[in-house]
């Protein structure tokens, strides 16, 4: 049973990933407004039906890339001060700080900008 469940959970994941890349990059072409959970389960080749197990309103699925993005950014931010860091002998100056984690912050939203 359990490699059932796992095999079940392993395709969720798939499909929900799945769904979030193509509702970013109808965010990306179309913009928020007018992302549409139909206009995502037809790319996908799913029934709108199906795609509301996963995200049960257009809402959730916003909010939901919300998330990823404010993560991904974080994570950008987080592993800029540690290199900041990483360069000296001790932990880098406020500033310098300050400089590497607003550096990398902009360059990634310089490529994500409909994130």
């Amino acid at each position: 049973m359990s490699t059932i469940r796992g095999a079940r959970e392993r395709a969720r994941v798939e499909v929900t990933a799945a769904i979030k890349d193509e509702a970013r990059k109808q965010l990306a072409a179309e913009g928020a407004a007018r992302l549409s959970l139909r206009a995502v389960a037809r790319e996908l080749g799913m029934v709108s039906s199906a795609l509301y197990r996963y995200f049960p309103s257009r809402d959730d699925l916003l909010t939901a890339l919300i998330v990823d993005a404010y993560d991904a950014i974080g994570e950008v931010a987080e592993g800029a001060r540690a290199t900041a860091d990483r360069a000296r002998p001790r932990p880098a100056p406020y500033a310098d700080r300050f400089v590497a984690v607003a550096g990398a912050v902009r360059e990634w939203a310089l490529v994500h900008p409909h994130e």
